[in-house]
């Protein structure tokens, strides 16, 4: 039985921007703001919504984020461009590069796009998706801060570092990468700890470098990459994306904004949209694209599977489940939103 309290989207909506402009952010950068933290909601990505909204309000209070970022933008070509995120919110900054991203790839089929001087901008796919509208495949990635450490290491130097592709599809849910590439995630560690549950194995290494199951020893520890040393290879690459070619921090330089106090947190991005007309209609990638993922789906499961599924399948059938149903809190959830709305006289509902 579900016991979650469900929110309907638009209240969430509402209740995220209002907060945000209770702590000065301009209308069009809350709106952005809490469109993305919606869509994390919205895909079943719960600990990259409201969870983040305390914390980010913590910032602008102290003075750590900036309220009204200017978002200067420097164009090396015309589809080529650089954000500055002016130590703003990172949905903002995020919000901006993929709209440029668009904008350019309309007109000459690519736009790619960096960020530096940003923040943590949520879930990934909500700005790969934005690329589906336009009949774009879009790639995003992100840096963070060092929690992970790479293959071979019991030191942390790379964050968990989200890396998201959206490819459209016809009759079929899109295919939609939105991963860490550490094996787990931080906030899926600290909802474990909460919750008095551990951890799966293989994603942390406890202070003394030994594999932990304790999601507290987790926590001290460090992450490590998916895959070993596969996955290390792309979690590096993401960091030299966002990091090392956008002008942002990399290399265990970037802070969490969550925590830090001593300057700017320095995340960066790295974002591009691809015209798929480029290399035939885009009606017929579609076709294509539903054919491949049709034959997925097809197959015989392994034992212990009810079903074969494709990354973006079950966030697909998520979404369309909560659009009409609501998304799901806990009551204790609830509560720690209603305390927040009412410092600001704002009721979530």
């Amino acid at each position: 039985m579900d016991n979650n309290l469900r929110v309907k989207q638009e209240n969430l909506f509402n209740f995220i921007k209002n907060v945000l402009l209770a702590v000065k952010v301009p209308e069009k950068q809350a709106s952005d703001t809490a469109l993305v933290l919606v869509k994390a909601h919205l895909r079943g990505y719960d600990t990259h919504g409201l969870p983040c909204l305390a914390g980010y309000v913590a910032a602008l209070e102290e003075g750590r984020l900036n309220p009204t970022p200017s978002l200067e933008v420097r164009n090396s070509r015309k589809w080529a461009m650089q954000v500055d995120g002016d130590n703003g919110l990172g949905q903002v900054a995020g919000t901006k590069a993929m709209r440029l991203c668009l904008e350019a790839a309309n007109d000459f089929g690519i736009g790619i796009t960096t960020v530096k001087r940003s923040n943590h901008f949520g879930a990934a796919s909500a700005f790969s998706l934005r690329a589906l509208e336009h009949d774009c495949i879009g790639i995003v990635t992100s840096n963070a801060s060092a929690v992970t450490a790479p293959f071979g290491a019991a030191e942390p130097l790379l964050g968990t570092n989200p890396l998201s592709v959206a490819i459209p599809a016809g009759a079929m849910p899109p295919f939609v990468i939105d991963m860490a590439t550490s094996e787990g995630s931080r906030k899926k560690i600290r909802k474990a700890l909460e919750e008095g549950k551990t951890i799966p194995p293989g994603w942390c290494l406890d202070i003394h470098g030994e594999a932990t199951i304790d999601p507290e020893a987790a926590l001290k520890g460090v992450m490590l990459p998916f895959g070993g040393v596969k996955g290390s290879a792309i979690t590096i690459l993401v960091d030299i994306l966002s990091g090392v070619m956008s002008g942002a921090e990399f290399g265990g330089k970037v802070l969490s904004v969550a925590t830090n106090h001593a300057r700017e947190s320095g995340n960066g991005n790295f974002m591009m949209a691809m015209k798929i007309d480029l290399f035939m209609p885009a009606e017929e990638f579609k076709s294509r694209m539903d054919l491949e993922l049709r034959r997925i789906t097809a197959l015989t499961p392994a034992d212990g599977f009810s079903e074969v599924m494709y990354p973006g399948y079950r966030a697909h059938v998520v979404e369309k489940e909560r659009t009409v149903d609501g998304i799901p809190f806990t009551a204790p959830q609830i509560e720690q939103a209603s305390i927040l709305g009412k410092k600001f006289g704002i009721v979530f509902s």
